[in-house]
């Protein structure tokens, strides 16, 4: 089982703080997380291109979407932070 938190942008666009799944590498997140998305909000404007965008760190260490994870890793999605 894999702790998934989401930050930033990406939080408040899925009104989730964290999830937990059962996979094996960051990409089997995505379509996960946008089905809870939808779910738990059903008006969410989240894409996959929103939570491809995201920064991903691995047990605190910055990596990919293409990262493999194993039992007990914590993965933390973050919208990048923009501004003008």
């Amino acid at each position: 089982m894999v702790q998934i938190k989401l930050f930033g942008l990406i939080r408040l666009d899925t009104g989730l703080k964290e999830l937990r799944a059962d996979v094996s590498s960051v990409k089997e997140i995505y379509p996960l997380l946008l089905r809870e998305a939808r779910r738990a909000n059903p008006a969410t404007k989240i894409s996959a291109k929103d939570i491809d965008g995201c920064i991903v760190l691995v047990n605190s260490v910055q990596t990919g979407k293409h990262a493999k994870l194993k039992d007990g890793d914590t993965v933390m999605l973050m919208s990048p932070v923009c501004g003008g």
